[in-house]
Order: structure tokens, then C-alpha cells, then sequence
């Protein structure tokens, strides 16, 4: 007869993993209620002598349980922030945490100040959403709080933040659909719309468009629009800056889908239509109720899944705090319509 029950006793009885037992009898954080109840009960039913919640572990107790999603402006419906913002609250809730927002202005930045409903007690970590601003980021990262970046400053590398990087895969997706282009349609001119300095994917982005660019023969300079981010949203720069153009490319590639949809409508008040007279392709593929949004060749990134990684990252980073910083991209997948279509080009792209 067995003397003594084990945790593998418990973790067999209930069919669950004996580290997730662990967690309960430890007072771990990082499980859900429903869980905890069922294996405190299923404990005291087999007579286990040891249960940590019999001594209550004060550094458990005082636990922070919140994450906060630190963005220097507020996603729309049609923005990747508004399915990453719905995934991540999903995930982190099954584990008891709550979500809060925190929208950093201007003024926030250039004071390096945290926003005042940031409580660093009461945080567990951090997830930055297009926030590309190096000090500000080194700001965060000094808190002492696990801290997450999803895209970040061009020089992010460089800065040496001992943090998380989460990044859509931007180089092959990018590749892969300009090359189909290019091979459909003979492809001998086309440019880029956006500033690559604005963030690593704008810049991944641009680069790829010139290794593409450069594998085809075809010409680029004369038809790029790269001007800092400000003027695109400016009315009329768009039309003014197409004006200026000697002559227009075969294909324009857009740096997101907003970059996009500005540029149609500006080739529109010339009288010119995508594909009719240019193609037009960008990136995000955020669903929209615009049809232009809706036509537009693109690549779509896996908002929801960008949202699910995010936490398990971060959970691992408050188990094991000693874990290394580390990148990680997750698959695009390019979506050919009617602005630049390719129905015969395949529609998958892999990891980099």
C-alpha cells in the first residue's frame, strides 16, 4: 500500500501535467481558477500533507497581475491593434491577469514620462504596440518589468534592451509577392510608398522591395515616394508628389494598406485606376468595410496569433526571468487581388 501521495499522484488522477499541479500547490500565478480549484480539491481528497496554500507565500500573494499595452496611438477596427489588443486580453485572462491600455502622447515621449494610470506595482509586463521611439523604449525596459516589443525602432538591435521582439515575417512575404508580380506581368518599373526608417518592418519591407526590384531589372528610383510619415496624411501632398513624377511606374508598393488606400485615392484625382493603369499592392490585410480595402493586393498579418505568442512569451519571461531576449517572426500570407492580380502565383509564404 502507498504511504504517501506525490504530486504525480495528483497530476495522474486529474490527467493534467504534473507541472501544472506544481503550479496549484506552489501558488503559482499562472494558472487559471477553474484549474486551481480542481487540483486543491483533488489534494485534499487524496490526503496530500503538503499543500503550499496551507502556508500562504506573501511574495505569491503580492503578485502583479496586470499587463499593460503601451501604444503611442489608438487602433481602429481596421488597425492590427484592435485583433492583437482581443487575443492577448483572451489569453492573459485564462491565467488571471487583466489588461490595461495606456496611449502615450507626444508630450510623454519627449519628457520620457510614464502615463499616469501606469502602476509599476501592480504590472507583471509590458507590450508595446508602434512604439519606435529608442529612449522611450529604453525607458520602459529600465522598469524592471518583462517588457515586449511587437515591431519596433530601426535601431531597436543596436540599443541592447534585454527584451522581447515579436515581428510579422516581412522579407520572404514581400519577395514572394513582388516577384509573381514581376514574372505575371513583365514588371519593369515600380516604386515604394513610405518611409523605411519609420520602423523595422517598413525598412524589412523596403529592402526586399529592392532585392526584388534589382533581381527583375527593373527601375525604382525615379517612382519611390519615401518622406516622413507625417505628409502622407497631409491633404493633396499625395496628388502633389504624383505630379511631380516625369512618368508612373508599372506597380506601386505600398509600405502598410493605409499608405495604400491614400495612394489609390491620389491616383485617382489624376484619373488613373489600379490595375488599369498602375498596380497597386500594400501590407497588413486588415478586413475593412471600404471596397478598395477589400480589392487591395496585400499581405496579411496574423493579428489574433501575434496576440496568443505575446502572452506565452511574456508568461515564460515571469516563470523563468534569467531567459535570454530573444525575436521571434510569425508566418504572413499574401493575398492576391484585383488592385495587382496573380491567380496563378501560390498564396503561402514560409518563416524567414
Amino acid at each position: 500500500m502507498k504511504l504517501k501521495v506525490t504530486v504525480q499522484d495528483i497530476a495522474d488522477a486529474l490527467q493534467l501535467s504534473r507541472i501544472t499541479v506544481s503550479k496549484v500547490l506552489n501558488n503559482s500565478p499562472n494558472v487559471s481558477d477553474e484549474t486551481r480549484a480542481l487540483v486543491l480539491k483533488k489534494a485534499q481528497e487524496m490526503n496530500y500533507k503538503h499543500i503550499a496554500t496551507n502556508k500562504p507565500n506573501r511574495k505569491a500573494n503580492l503578485q502583479a497581475k496586470s499587463f499593460a499595452f503601451v501604444m503611442h496611438m489608438t487602433p481602429d477596427a481596421f488597425h492590427i491593434g484592435s485583433g492583437i489588443i482581443t487575443q492577448l486580453e483572451q489569453e492573459i485572462r485564462i491565467q488571471g491577469y487583466s489588461l490595461t491600455l495606456h496611449s502615450i502622447t507626444d508630450d510623454d515621449i519627449a519628457s520620457l514620462t510614464l502615463p499616469p494610470n501606469l502602476n509599476r506595482n501592480q504590472t507583471a509586463a509590458i507590450v508595446c504596440l508602434e512604439l519606435f521611439h529608442p529612449e522611450y523604449s529604453r525607458l520602459l525596459c529600465s522598469l524592471g518589468i518583462p517588457v515586449l516589443f511587437i515591431d519596433a525602432c530601426t535601431d531597436f538591435y543596436s540599443l541592447n534592451l534585454g527584451c522581447i521582439l515579436l515581428m510579422m515575417e516581412n522579407r520572404n512575404s514581400t519577395c514572394h509577392m513582388l516577384s509573381a508580380l514581376c514574372r505575371k506581368h513583365s514588371i519593369t518599373s515600380m516604386g515604394f510608398v513610405g518611409d523605411f526608417r519609420h520602423c523595422i518592418s517598413f525598412r524589412e519591407r523596403y529592402e526586399s522591395f529592392l532585392l526584388t526590384a534589382l533581381e527583375y531589372g527593373a527601375e525604382t528610383s525615379p517612382y519611390n515616394l519615401i518622406a516622413d510619415d507625417r505628409f502622407y496624411s497631409q491633404d493633396g501632398w499625395m496628388t502633389e508628389q504624383l505630379k511631380k513624377m516625369n512618368r508612373m511606374p508599372q506597380l506601386f508598393f505600398c509600405a502598410n494598406d493605409v499608405l495604400a488606400h491614400i495612394l489609390i485615392q491620389a491616383l485617382a484625382e489624376l484619373g488613373l485606376q489600379a490595375p488599369r493603369d498602375i498596380m497597386v499592392c500594400g501590407f497588413d490585410g486588415i478586413p475593412s468595410m471600404n471596397t478598395l480595402m477589400n480589392s487591395l493586393t496585400t499581405i496579411h498579418i496574423p493579428c489574433r496569433e501575434l496576440g496568443t505568442c505575446a502572452a506565452q512569451l511574456l508568461f515564460h519571461k515571469i516563470q523563468y526571468p534569467d531567459t535570454l531576449s530573444t525575436s521571434i517572426y510569425l508566418n504572413t500570407e499574401v493575398y492576391f487581388r484585383d488592385s495587382a492580380p496573380c491567380p496563378s502565383a501560390p498564396a503561402s509564404c514560409s518563416r524567414p
